[in-house]
């Protein structure tokens, strides 16, 4: 007669010892597992950026589908037509922004380059005379900066840059396939996020259905918990922060245009997107556009100080509470911390997801320990430290925030 239990014990070490071998085999290779790993995952690259293209479009799509139902009942149709209008919007900022903003952008840029050295010169003697008025023994040696910027040669540069255009041979032919391979990766990835679109419901019951094959159903429910509440800050602080950062730029232009400041269309998009990371990346933005105002006019940099706080602080007072909202809501701490710890981690995209990320860590680790608190009786406040007794484990209870 066959031991049943046996079998199992049996079983039982060849999988632990098949998993020995799996992980010292990983460890003692990782280098050649991680870049097949990555080879593996970035062969689905078209499709990462299809889902990044769907999340951004679905967020003004669910706004105009909401709409149209108002009116149309056949949810086909309704799903076609809130995607044709929110490309056709898209498309309209897009030809706007390449015909009004990239050519002042260029204008900006060309006379900052052609005037480089007029500036240099006008800001270094700035410092120098300021130094000098209060007795601080150092000046800045200009002619060091100069010959740092001829070795730049921008002007070479420039026409360089513009002759390889025209060149023909073996690198111009290489640029070509790299770029015709990006153009194909770019029209399969927004191919790709249209059909996203199109059909999300069945996208996401199908997402559900193998994360459920794949972890069982308590974990599963778990799982998306967290991916609903991860959903919400991402979607509540993208939308509203893009949003806010369009108002903010659209305000410092006309604020700076009002005033005479120059280069207004450049100081704005400086200012729009360091905006991007919250809470200093606008000061970043003010910084290096006020020391493009004090090259050019030294003058005009109090007015421009004086306007971008009068801007800035009525925008965040008035418009980023009522376009970002409670979105987010954790504390000014973590939000620095956040963005240290992403920034250092992923760079400049690190900084972009940093204030959404560390809110959901904040909402899971604050939920994980508020109900392990609770199933031991022990209640916590800011004075004091209780272990509950009479606490009926059937009582319902909501766990929000630390």
């Amino acid at each position: 007669m066959i031991d049943k239990t046996q079998i199992v014990k049996n079983n039982k070490t060849m999988l632990y010892i098949t998993y020995a071998i799996v992980l010292a085999f990983i460890l003692f290779n990782y280098k050649t597992v991680l870049s097949t790993v990555a080879y593996i995952l970035s062969l689905a690259t078209p499709f990462y950026i299809a889902i990044i293209i769907a999340f951004i479009l679905n967020i003004p799509m669910k706004k105009i589908e909401q709409l149209y139902s108002k009116k149309l009942k056949k949810k086909g149709l309704l799903r076609g037509l809130s995607i044709a209008t929110t490309l056709i919007l898209a498309i309209i900022i897009l030809i706007l922004f390449f015909s009004f903003i990239i050519p002042k952008l260029g204008e900006s840029i060309t006379l900052i380059i052609s005037n480089i050295f007029n500036y240099s010169n006008r800001l270094v003697t700035m410092i120098n005379d300021t130094l000098l008025k209060f007795h601080v023994n150092y000046a800045i040696n200009y002619e060091s900066i100069q010959e740092a910027l001829n070795n730049l040669d921008l002007a070479s540069l420039l026409s360089s840059s513009g002759n390889s255009l025209g060149s023909a041979g073996i690198n111009l032919l290489s640029q070509s396939f790299g770029i015709f391979g990006f153009f194909i990766n770019s029209i399969t990835s927004f191919i790709m996020s249209l059909y996203l679109l199109a059909n999300k419901e069945t996208h996401i019951k199908q997402l559900k259905k193998i994360v459920t094959f794949i972890f069982g159903y308590k974990e599963s429910v778990i799982i998306f918990d967290i991916g609903a509440e991860a959903n919400h800050y991402f979607n509540g602080f993208v939308s509203g922060q893009l949003l806010e950062c369009c108002i903010l730029a659209i305000l410092m232009y006309s604020g700076f245009r009002l005033t005479g400041m120059p280069f207004a269309e450049l100081l704005a998009i400086i200012i729009g997107l360091a905006s991007l990371v919250p809470m200093f990346g606008g000061f970043v933005g003010f910084g290096i556009s006020f020391i493009l105002i004090l090259a050019v006019d030294p003058a005009k940099a109090i007015i421009f100080a004086l306007c971008f706080v009068v801007i800035q602080q009525f925008e965040s007072n008035l418009i980023y509470p009522r376009v970002v909202g409670g979105a987010v809501g954790i504390s000014g701490l973590y939000v620095l911390l956040a963005l240290i710890v992403f920034g250092n981690l992923f760079g400049f995209f690190g900084l972009l997801i940093a204030v959404p990320s560390m809110a959901l860590i904040y909402a899971v680790g604050s939920r994980v320990i508020n109900i392990g608190l609770y199933r031991k009786r022990i209640e916590i406040t800011d004075k004091s430290i209780k272990k509950l007794e009479d606490v009926d484990e059937d009582t319902p209870h909501v766990y929000r925030g630390m």
